[in-house]
This record gives C-alpha cells, structure tokens and sequence, in this order.
C-alpha cells in the first residue's frame, strides 16, 4: 500500500498535529507513506526525522491549477494507491489532479475532514465534495453530521477520531518557571485557552467570562495560548474591559503542555469546533473542563460528569460554569477522575487503525 498524504497548511495548528502522529502510526506499521506539502511548511519541517519522501507542491489556495498539475506529477511518478487529503485546499487540489489522472490508474482518494463547517454551499464546492472523495474521515458525530446535512452520502463517511500521544505527559517538565514568567503563585486561580486565535474559537466570549470571573476571584489570573488573525482584535478587548495584564495572550509557544499544567480550569469557547485535541490533552493532564456544546465536543465530555458544557456564544455561561469548578472542589475531584478514565481511550494508535481500515475497505 502506498498512501501519499497532501496537506496545503503552511503554520502548525491541530490538524497538521493529528497529520504528523497519523504518517507516524503508519509508517511503524510498514505503510509507504509520502507527503506533499508547501515548502518550508511546518508539517514537512516537523514530519522530517521520519525520512519520508517529501514533495514540496506550494498550494497557493483551492483554484491553483498549476500546483494540480505538478501534485498530478507526483501522484502518477509515484503510482500512489491512496491520495488522503488533509485540508480543504489540499482536497480541491488533489481532487483536480487526479481527475486528470487516467481513470484506471488513478488513485483512491480520502479526505479527513476535522472541522464542522457546512460544505458544498455553491456548485463549485458541492461538484468537490460529492465527487472529489471516495471516503469523508469525520473526526467526531458532529462533523459527520454537518456533512450528511449537507448532502455527503452516509455510506461515504467513516468515523474516525482526533487521538493524542498520551506518552507526551511523562516528558512534562516542571512547570515553576512558567508560574514565575506570569507572576503566578502556587495557590492562583489559572483560567485558560489554548487554541487558534481565530473567529470560531470565539475567545472574544473567554475574554468577556473572564472579565465576570474576575471580580468574583480577584487574584485569579487568565491565559490565552497560541497566535492568529484576530489578536488585534483580542488585545483590544482586553483594554477595553480593563483586564490588564490579569489576562495575557501568550502568542505561539513551545512549552503549550507545561502552560497548560498550571492551569487550574481549562476553557474551549469555540462555536464552531471539530472535536478539541487541545480538550484531550487537558483531560488526559488531570485539569478539569469547561467547554461549549458544539460539534464534536459532547463526544469527548459529557456535561457534569467529564467535565462541564455551556451554550456556545454565551459568556455569562461560560463564566458560571467557570466559577463553579473554581468554587467546588468536590466538582473538580470527579470531573477530573472521569476524564483520566476516557482518557486512555485517546491513544493515536486507535486512529492509525481506523484510518487503516478505511484504507483496506477501498482496497477490497
């Protein structure tokens, strides 16, 4: 089986994370695995220790015929069986190039589908994801519910979960010199998010509950961990509620699992959300949840029980649900017992398998 993987992500975020874990799973388990890619991208940078062979296609957005032609190169040169696509451009992309393959030599083509947007809303986008796949991998019920709402035939869709390297956790460091770089003492009240500053994400709702937590824990101190487009517009709604540096937007770092170590509450606040690695791995650290009921989120917590669920887009929600986990320590003692148990349910290795599967049924 030779499978080339193609992804059109140039910076690092959850899918590129899931992507690198996926080609590492299959190639311990003797699968040829390529990988097309941008050059310079962080998924090629981050996939080299492996040794795979790297082609790098520049995927300038979903309409760049010329990066088709030369995926098109790379795909028959190579005599690929599966072409997996692992973003929306590198799937429009990909499915350009091997339509131009000759039928019977061209590929089987799959695409893991990791966010819960509505898809085929034009003609254009409906032609690409009716014909441009012969499996959906849904990583959540919520994304493979979004896809069959929007005309993806069910029999095309496989559910295949987001996983984690829970042997990541052993090589935690300690984490004092993240609580002296923020001015945090041993007993501080850490609120946080880690995720994309983008829209979905909808930390503008994190940064209004934490302005209402707050004033009910004055000492209590406010994280936001990673980079995006709408910083700016973050950092403006910081002044404007007076949070001052009670709340700091860390930008990118290469320590997010010892920052997420101190944290005393972790907060999703996204509405739109594929499922939440970043929910996992808080999880799997013994730091309890507090995250909006949207997309695939119910299937990893599961409200009073492994955590605790809000309404998305509702801040004074997601405040209370907030200070309760930082007022009952009772609370925080359960959830947090659940959510060690399902943890160890989040090994990658059950997604290297499914993913396998899916393989081997096309194959058949």
């Amino acid at each position: 089986m030779r499978v080339l993987m193609v992804d059109s992500e140039r910076t690092w975020r959850g899918g590129e994370a899931q992507l690198r874990l996926l080609i590492k799973g299959l190639l311990e388990g003797g699968v040829a695995v390529e990988l097309a890619a941008p050059p310079g991208s962080q998924v090629y940078k981050r996939t080299r220790e492996f040794g795979l062979p790297f082609h790098p296609v520049s995927m300038s957005g979903g309409m760049d015929v010329l990066s088709a032609w030369r995926l098109r190169g790379v795909i028959r040169r190579g005599r690929c069986d599966i072409v997996h696509s692992h973003a929306s451009h590198a799937h429009s992309i990909a499915f350009m190039a091997c339509a131009a393959i000759a039928r019977d030599r061209r590929p089987f083509q799959i695409v893991s589908r990791r966010v819960d947007f509505a898809v085929a809303t034009n003609k254009l986008s409906g032609m690409k994801y009716r014909y441009g796949a012969d499996l959906y991998l849904a990583i959540s019920s919520g994304v493979r519910d979004v896809l069959i709402d929007c005309g993806i035939p069910a029999d095309k869709i496989r559910l295949v979960p987001s996983g984690i390297d829970l042997e990541k956790f052993s090589r935690v460091r300690n984490n004092d010199y993240v609580k002296k770089e923020f001015g945090m003492a041993d007993d501080t009240p850490v609120v946080g998010n880690v995720a994309a500053l983008a829209p979905h994400k909808s930390q503008v709702d994190f940064i209004r509950a934490a302005r209402i937590v707050a004033d009910r824990f004055p000492d209590a101190k406010f994280l936001i961990v990673c980079e995006g487009a709408i910083r700016p517009k973050l950092e403006s709604l910081v002044r404007e509620l007076d949070l001052g540096d009670r709340l700091v937007l860390t930008g990118f770092r290469e320590d997010p699992l010892e920052i997420l170590s101190t944290f005393t509450c972790f907060v999703l606040s996204s509405y739109l959300e594929g499922l939440g690695t970043s929910v996992m791995d808080a999880q799997a650290m013994g730091v309890p949840v507090v995250a909006t009921n949207t997309g695939g989120v119910p299937d990893i917590v599961e409200d009073g029980v492994s955590g605790l669920l809000v309404p998305p887009r509702d801040p004074e929600a997601l405040a209370g649900a907030i200070v309760r986990v930082l007022h009952e320590p009772l609370l925080r003692q359960d959830i947090v017992k659940e959510a060690l148990a399902r943890s160890r349910g989040y090994d990658y290795h059950n997604t290297v398998y499914k993913t396998l599967e899916a393989y081997r049924e096309l194959g058949r």
